[in-house]
């Protein structure tokens, strides 16, 4: 009896202990981004349509593009995704940012959009997204993202609820679908978006969402390896309340310049706007750092600058002497238009070190690591672009540019001397 006793418990606690495991392995595979992102999925992707076939065999025949886009949206998609399940939205709408941007929130399109969501600059201002010269909201995670996502569920009530016709009009605008829509359908009939006549791009763009959607969903029919991301926080919010320059915010944090500029690509400085608290991105595991080290920090060592305090017979140009600075230097630090201050107006003064930030914060945004050739087009980071033409050479470029090679060259990672050069390509020259 007592023998029997013993296996009835000892059966017992295999039990317990093979249910713990079960469970366990349970939440492991349900806290990967693409098990979470799976069960959001709820646009049809039309995979036997053969413009969406099209884009399935180019991501086939180019794994690297997915396995690069995912693993440069590691640090954002855990919010959009959250995002996006709070407002109980098609997880679909995650993978716009890898078509619009491939998840580079420093890509700006030649038409001026900018962030993950590559907002045009009259979107952003239409959505709230404040644009100055020490901040641009679009490019921003958590504001950009939340327009985005408001953007979004006003086109598809606009659309009646057709989310593909939503997604087009994100692309290109709510007039120009609605526009083709006029043309092309009668009055109480279903639309059907691939009777429209609506641009190359948009035609691309909605096969491309629905072609990833469609892969990530089912990469081993497909013999697609996703990196495994951890559906984790990646970063916090932190209330820094006043000015902090983002040098010292790293070493606070214990982490690099360039990983804090990567949450924060909003800020176009050295440092958080001026006069005003602001909520800083930290990763997620430095934040006790962060803050502790915060709290000890002299308010006289948060940023790079001093103030100046305008006294009667002040101008720019003698405070700029008295500083080693330059009136240009301090109309752009100030946002001023003019070249008359008032008495008692605060004026910011850069250090030396703060000069030499915002001399770098002023270069442009570098090429993203994402192959995007064949129909997955390139955003461009650029402010000057040049389209390769036939019979061109890095040398000739530059001569017919009033540039220099070498230039060229930094300005496009990847580019050597000896690149052949491919006609229509477009390349940064300034």
């Amino acid at each position: 009896m007592k023998n029997n006793l013993f296996i009835i418990k000892g059966f017992i606690i295999y039990s317990f202990i093979l249910l713990g495991l079960l469970t366990s392995n349970s939440l492991r595979a349900a806290s990967n981004v693409w098990d979470v992102l799976r069960k959001e999925f709820r646009v049809s992707h039309e995979v036997t349509r053969p413009e969406v076939q099209e884009q399935i065999r180019w991501l086939v025949a180019h794994p690297s593009y997915i396995d690069k886009v995912s693993r440069q949206s590691e640090p954002f998609i855990y919010h959009v995704i959250g995002e996006i399940k709070k407002r109980k939205l098609p997880g679909e709408i995650a993978l716009l940012p890898m078509v619009e941007s491939a998840y580079d929130p420093f890509v700006y399109s030649g038409a001026g959009a900018a962030g993950i969501w590559q907002l045009m600059p009259k979107t952003g201002r239409d959505l709230g997204l404040k644009q100055d010269w020490w901040l641009d909201s679009r490019k921003s995670i958590r504001p950009s993202t939340d327009a985005a996502l408001n953007y979004l569920v006003y086109l598809n009530k606009f659309f009646n609820g057709n989310w593909i016709l939503a997604f087009a009009a994100y692309d290109s605008g709510e007039g120009t679908i609605a526009r083709a829509i006029k043309t092309t359908t009668r009055p109480g009939r279903p639309v059907n978006f691939w009777n429209l006549p609506v641009s190359r791009e948009t035609k691309l763009y909605i096969p491309r969402i629905l072609a990833l959607a469609e892969v990530i969903n089912n990469p081993k029919r497909y013999r697609i390896n996703l990196p495994s991301i951890d559906y984790l926080p990646y970063f916090e919010e932190v209330n820094i309340g006043t000015q902090l320059d983002l040098n010292h915010a790293a070493k606070l944090a214990g982490v690099s310049y360039k990983e804090i500029k990567k949450l924060n690509p909003g800020l176009n400085r050295w440092t958080t706007p001026p006069h005003k608290p602001y909520k800083l991105l930290i990763p997620a595991d430095n934040v006790k750092r962060f803050n502790l080290n915060l709290s000890n920090l002299a308010e006289n060592k948060r940023t790079t600058w001093t103030k100046h305090h305008v006294k009667k017979g002040d101008n720019l140009y003698s405070i700029a002497g008295r500083y080693n600075t330059t009136v240009n230097m301090l109309k752009r630090v100030n946002q001023l238009t003019g070249n008359t201050v008032k008495q008692n107006q605060s004026i910011l003064i850069p250090k030396s070190q703060g000069i030499v930030a915002l001399a770098q914060s002023d270069q442009p945004s570098t090429k993203p690591d994402v192959d995007r050739t064949n129909s997955y087009q390139q955003r461009s980071t650029k402010k000057k672009l040049y389209t390769i033409k036939r019979g061109d050479s890095l040398s000739a470029i530059a001569k017919r540019n009033r540039t220099k090679v070498k230039i060229i060259i930094s300005l496009n990672p990847g580019l050597k001397k000896t690149t052949i050069l491919k006609l229509g390509r477009k390349i940064q020259i300034a």
